[in-house]
């Protein structure tokens, strides 16, 4: 049976002290007055935080309050790390009723896409950015035509060319927010298939505008689309709704994941009756909800491996597929989001197997020098994690008694060099 196994060499380890590097604090200062004027900021409902790599990306953890000599600069002080580290940041306004809305890709120096700098020796403020890197409320303005075809989509009968509504949303469009302000396109004169609206885009020249089309509530699945802030105004070319140029063929596609370092930390327990199922845009209900209900089994020749296959009838060759493997009937869903894969053709699709929340190992060992020949090892424990011993790393043996585990302490020997944990 394949098991899972991550192993560390720890013969010969010599004890040391390691002091950890004091954190230094940094103020951070962003103005938000360009925002406000240009009507995409209310200071008396919105609020302002900083994700960065110091706080794990957190939409959330970070806030930033205004100063007191200037309601529309908005200051944070916050630990950042080690003196001579680079951590990434960028600004975000969360809107009242328009959601979580980050800086666009490009604000940092020389246009990378965070913001950085290194980390000064003492406590220190920074600069005070402007949003977006916008500072004049007539920085460039252009009208932007955007045109997209829905001949796919009403073939399909997913879009009623006279009653159904078809919207844009953007970063300097209309900050992503279709609740408050939605933008309508409408049917070409030239072209009854093709829907189009005029906007006056306000950004710099040269830089990324990103935006999607939402059709009847229901946003392309796609990435972004961009286009380049132009200086003068500009026809931006004809695309199909979420790129799919083909009507709907039935395409089976079949779905693994391996399920062994789950069953092993005792999150999956067949054995109790536990169910994995894959959801996604292949099996959807009113509202463009994902439907529960595809079970996956395994084979007894290769138990930790569950699978099947279901017939998509709602895709095309150039659609996006976005699925996720869920747990006990929709308790567990996977951490690392949206699995996103493009069908490239009609014929059956087999997706590569893949790890529950992509996490391949049990994790790792912890070593700790107790003596010249014992050590002390810990790790994160699961019903059916086990500890295993090697001298030559070609055979492996158990170590009595770590089964549920997560600590042990070890005589170290020629026969236990290397040690790895496992799982069923």
């Amino acid at each position: 049976m394949k098991t899972f196994s991550q192993a560390v060499s720890i013969l010969g380890l010599a004890a040391a002290l390691v002091l950890p590097a004091s954190a230094v604090q940094v103020t951070f200062q962003v103005n938000m007055e360009v925002q406000a004027a240009l009507g995409l900021f209310d200071p008396g409902n919105d609020l302002v935080y900083i994700g960065a790599s110091f706080n794990g990306w957190s939409e959330t953890a970070s806030q930033l309050f205004p100063t007191t000599t200037n309601a529309l600069v908005y200051e944070g002080t916050f630990e950042v790390g080690a003196a001579g580290s680079f951590p990434n940041y960028k600004f975000i306004k969360n809107r009242f009723g328009g959601g979580v809305q980050w800086e666009n890709n490009g604000v940092g120096e020389g246009g990378a896409q965070n913001r950085f700098f290194e980390v000064p020796a003492a406590d220190s403020v920074l600069p005070v950015a402007w949003f977006n890197n916008i500072t004049n409320v007539n920085v460039n303005h252009q009208l932007v035509t955007f045109q997209v075809n829905m001949s796919v989509q009403i073939a399909q009968g997913t879009f009623d060319p006279d009653n159904g509504t078809l919207w844009i949303a953007g970063d300097a469009i209309n900050d992503w927010d279709v609740d408050i302000s939605p933008i309508s396109l409408t049917r070409s004169l030239s072209d009854t298939n093709v829907w189009t609206t005029t906007l006056d885009v306000t950004n710099l020249v040269g830089s990324t505008v990103s935006y999607k089309y939402i059709l009847n509530s229901t946003w392309e699945t796609i990435d972004n689309r961009t286009f380049i802030m132009p200086s003068t105004a500009t026809n931006l070319p004809v695309v199909f709704f979420n790129n799919v140029t083909n009507t709907a063929s039935p395409i089976p596609l079949t779905f693994s994941v391996n399920l062994g370092v789950q069953i092993a930390r005792g999150n999956f327990n067949p054995e109790n009756g536990d169910v994995v199922e894959v959801r996604g845009s292949f099996l959807m209900g009113p509202g463009s909800t994902w439907l529960g209900g595809f079970v996956l089994t395994n084979d007894p020749a290769n138990p930790l491996i569950y699978s099947g296959t279901i017939v998509d009838t709602n895709d095309a060759v150039g659609s996006q597929v976005q699925y996720q493997f869920v747990l006990n009937n929709g308790t567990t869903w996977e951490a690392t989001g949206n699995r996103i894969a493009t069908l490239s053709t009609t014929n059956a699709v087999a997706f590569p197997t893949a790890f529950f929340s992509n996490i391949p190992d049990l994790g790792a060992v912890t070593v700790e020098t107790i003596a010249a020949s014992e050590a002390a090892l810990s790790w994160t424990a699961g019903p059916r994690v086990r500890l295993q011993s090697s001298g030559d790393l070609t055979s492996w043996n158990n170590v009595a008694d770590t089964e549920g585990q997560a600590a042990v302490n070890v005589n170290l020997n020629e026969n236990a060099r290397y040690f790895r944990l496992v799982g069923p």
